[in-house]
């Protein structure tokens, strides 16, 4: 699919500035579930008992996002608020993420280390 929309995405970055992957395609900041905001290319985690992709929980951020990324996720009637970051510096800037099997009993987890 990335080789048939490419081309739109980068036509997007040239006219905006925003890039899909940095921007747009997640969510930033500190979250429950859904997809963690990738700092590099995703690594996520086989689950030791049954060999499956385990879920995402938890992602806890430096950050909660850049200039451009608030543009995009932050609600419309919250766009005049100053930005607030949480406090938080993990490594460099970066972010732990949580991820559990929800098959095996017990719901083993483990985590990823993310940063730029």
């Amino acid at each position: 699919m990335w080789d048939e929309l490419e081309f739109r995405f980068l036509e997007l970055d040239e006219e905006t500035g925003w890039d899909y992957q940095g921007h747009l395609s997640t969510a930033p900041g500190t979250k429950l579930v859904g997809y963690p905001g990738w700092c590099h290319d995703p690594k996520w985690p086989d689950c030791s008992g049954c060999g499956n992709r385990m879920e995402h929980l938890l992602t806890v951020q430096s950050t909660e996002a850049d200039a451009l990324s608030r543009r995009a996720w932050v609600p419309t009637e919250d766009t005049h608020m100053p930005y607030e970051g949480p406090g938080l510096v993990l490594g460099d800037l970066g972010g732990v993420h949580l991820f559990e099997c929800r098959t095996c009993p017990g719901r083993p987890f483990t985590h990823r280390y993310d940063c730029p």
